[in-house]
């Protein structure tokens, strides 16, 4: 399930621009800005979720709720609007590297994406040709010896990674996105980007956290599993 930026370039008409993910971040050469802190609202909310294969990797999204309901935003942390959630997803290696960002070279087990898109457009759609339309979170991901409960859904990627190409599957424990989050939220990268699949548009706004979050050998190579046959 690694998706290659070069790959991309090859296949996607937009995915030879200038600000294209993912990147390798030289913290030499990054500044220093004080924004304020992140505000992850009804983060700490648990939703009814569901796992779906879209031909390029495997997302969690929230089931639809009633009209009014709220689902998981976020703000602050030098963002100017406010960005609800659409999905996330994860990025595995074919070994036991396979984060698609990467710091001062350094490879990450894994990388878990965050998506939101920016609310003054109404949706996700209208919000993606906008050059502030999407706001991604970039979660590197470390192998430990223990598992980590908030991934007990990676229990259920090989229901879903095969036979068809789109697939769905209700997921058994939701849980709520606080818990995926790296214990520091202050510390991060910012840089203005693209999709790093599909067509590669240059309209989010990415930050990539310098905490990783970690989970075991066990459950990585149960996320990386592809059925055969």
């Amino acid at each position: 399930m690694l998706t290659d930026s070069k790959m991309w370039r090859e296949h996607e008409s937009f995915c030879g621009g200038e600000h294209q993910s993912p990147i390798n971040i030289d913290s030499s050469k990054a500044g220093v800005t004080n924004y304020p802190k992140f505000c992850f609202h009804n983060y700490d909310l648990v939703f009814p979720e569901r796992l779906e294969k879209n031909g390029h990797t495997v997302e969690l999204k929230i089931e639809e709720q009633g009209l009014h309901a709220e689902l998981p935003f976020i703000t602050g942390g030098g963002l100017t609007d406010r960005y609800n959630f659409v999905q996330l997803h994860f990025h595995w290696g074919r070994q036991l590297f396979g984060s698609e960002h990467t710091i001062d070279r350094k490879e990450y087990a894994g990388e878990l994406h965050i998506v939101h898109y920016n609310t003054k457009y109404g949706n996700f759609i209208d919000a993606i040709p906008q050059e502030d339309g999407l706001a991604a979170l970039g979660i590197l991901i470390k192998l430990t010896d223990r598992d980590n409960l908030a991934f007990r859904h990676l229990e259920q990627f090989e229901n879903i990674i095969d036979p068809s190409p789109v697939n769905s599957d209700v997921l058994h424990f939701s849980v709520p996105l606080v818990a995926l989050l790296p214990h520091d939220t202050d510390s991060f990268y910012r840089y203005n980007g693209s999709l790093t699949s599909g067509d590669c548009n240059e309209d989010v706004i990415w930050t990539v956290f310098d905490t990783p979050i970690a989970i075991s050998e066990r459950q990585y190579r149960k996320g990386n599993t592809k059925k055969k046959g």
